[in-house]
């Protein structure tokens, strides 16, 4: 049920935002559009289902952990295996600038 909510949430944000974001920089660590079409249109039929699309965004998730664990102060973002309110909102910030 979190993983829908937290799904549903990044897609509504991501859409509304439409394509007036700035371009992903590599040096960014923004999860750009192109990386989450990839990843959700696993079959390759151009087309994304609920199940892709979920798939892709819990990817997208534990890319974000990672990265987050890395950081020496990490407290801020996650604490054990689940993000603070933080580092949700830059999971979706990075989502949303690499538009």
């Amino acid at each position: 049920m979190k993983r829908r909510l937290l799904a549903t949430s990044i897609m509504a944000i991501a859409l509304s935002a439409g394509f007036a974001a700035a371009p992903a920089r590599a040096d960014s660590g923004d999860i750009a559009f192109q990386m989450i079409w990839q990843m959700a249109d696993a079959n390759k039929d151009n087309m994304v289902t609920k199940a892709e699309f979920l798939d892709a965004m819990g990817k997208a998730y534990d890319m974000k952990m990672e990265k987050m664990k890395a950081m020496k102060d990490s407290s801020k973002m996650m604490k054990g295996d689940a993000m603070t309110k933080d580092g949700l909102k830059s999971l979706v910030d990075d989502i949303h600038h690499g538009a």
